[in-house]
């Protein structure tokens, strides 16, 4: 009892500490993940404070929330989530503590797909025919996104429309110049080590390989079977994500006599980090 007391405590007076010198006086927000502050800050500027759950670097597979962030989401005026695994047991602390903290599910209305492989590995924890919850990497999804944070936004009255049209103009464009530089692929497949693409990839007619198998790396026997298709497959780049070790995906570029690429599909510019991989792509799949 003495030592549960010990640690609310401790939780008490650190939330008082960052109330005390990190209140800035205007709106503060929390959003899951960097690509969704990026398109918070497309959508309000300097008007409010965005903090971000999932720092640079961080998996958001192997997440776990510190006493401070709990501590400061009882400052926050509302939690942008974004369908990401960790989130459940998030908010299953985060709503006794905190019940009248608005909960914005950003992804609401996104046609979710599954995953092509179950993840039972010990940073990924997707069951069999679970969705996939990387909504973000595709310029449609991404307007869902932000059209459900302008809702939010604009139900508070703190809602700017010439940002919002400006931003879903942005990125209508942006998919319209993604299918024109994809199209001669349409029905090729691209490498990846954590399977992060599928959404991209449906989109533009692609199918992502990944290289990790059910939440791990390959056996040696499921690596040399990715090998040989990749050869077949004549790919010469294997994408991989900074987040996740590279061991493996180098092992099948080297036998390929290929290279590695490193993409992040957590940066924060969404629009610029979409181009990037779409171009990327495209350099990968030209003869």
């Amino acid at each position: 009892m003495k030592g549960s007391f010990l640690i609310l405590a401790a939780f008490l007076l650190v939330g008082c500490a960052d109330q005390q010198t990190t209140n800035s006086g205007s709106p503060t927000v929390f959003a899951s993940i960097p690509p969704q502050s990026g398109l918070l800050k497309e959508l309000v500027g300097d008007a409010m404070e965005i903090r971000v759950l999932v720092g640079e670097g961080q998996s958001p597979h192997s997440y776990e929330p510190t006493a401070r962030q709990l501590a400061r989401l009882s400052e926050s005026d509302v939690l942008f989530t974004i369908g990401a695994p960790f989130e459940q047991a998030l908010l299953s602390k985060i709503r006794p503590l905190y019940p009248h903290l608005p909960i914005v599910e950003t992804d609401a209305g996104v046609i979710k797909r599954t995953m092509p492989h179950a993840h039972h590995g010990p940073d990924c924890a997707h069951d069999h025919g679970a969705k996939d919850p990387h909504v973000w990497l595709s310029p449609k999804n991404a307007v869902v996104i932000v059209d459900n944070m302008y809702a939010a936004l604009e139900k508070s009255g703190r809602g700017d429309q010439q940002k919002h049209e400006a931003l879903v103009a942005r990125l209508n464009a942006l998919d319209a110049k993604i299918a024109a530089r994809l199209a001669p692929f349409k029905g090729s497949r691209f490498y990846v080590f954590h399977p992060s693409f599928g959404y991209f990839a449906d989109e533009y007619g692609l199918t992502q390989v990944p290289i990790e198998l059910e939440g791990k790396s390959p056996s040696p026997r499921q690596l040399a079977d990715l090998i040989e298709q990749a050869q077949a497959d004549g790919v010469k780049v294997i994408f991989t994500q900074k987040q996740f070790p590279i061991e493996s995906a180098r092992a099948v570029a080297d036998a390929i006599d290929g290279t590695v690429v490193q993409l992040d599909p957590l940066a924060e510019d969404v629009i610029a980090n979409l181009e990037r991989i779409a171009e990327s792509i495209a350099q990968a799949l030209e003869p």
